[in-house]
């Protein structure tokens, strides 16, 4: 295997440390978080491609506290935009720029 292909598998293996069911939406929202600190909800949904509703679920679920009150993964947080209430920008948790340095380590790392 690439050396590469071994690095996103290191990757993949990190998330799934995470939530071992962890889809590829949730981490890709993650991902995105990661890289662009204050992103939008609209933002995010458009794009990853895929529905606000879905965008609001990944977000719960990477948050302190998942729908139905269940606890969440703590790895990002939404607040409202102060110059538009109505929106909701994503930022990481000190967990989440944790994990997101993680994984920009196995991804920069040299392997020989």
């Amino acid at each position: 295997m690439s050396k590469e292909l071994n690095k996103i598998l290191r990757v993949l293996e990190e998330l799934r440390k995470i939530d071992p069911e962890m889809q590829l939406q949730m981490a890709a929202t993650l991902i995105l978080v990661a890289n662009k600190q204050g992103i939008t909800m609209k933002e995010l949904s458009k794009t990853l491609g895929i529905s606000q509703a879905s965008c609001s679920r990944n977000v719960a679920a990477l948050s302190k506290w998942h729908r139905l009150n269940k606890p969440g993964h703590d790895l990002v947080y939404a607040s409202e935009d102060p110059g538009e209430r109505r929106r909701k920008i994503v930022f990481l948790t000190s967990k989440g720029e944790q994990v997101a340095e993680t994984l920009c380590s196995l991804i920069s790392a040299n392997d020989y």
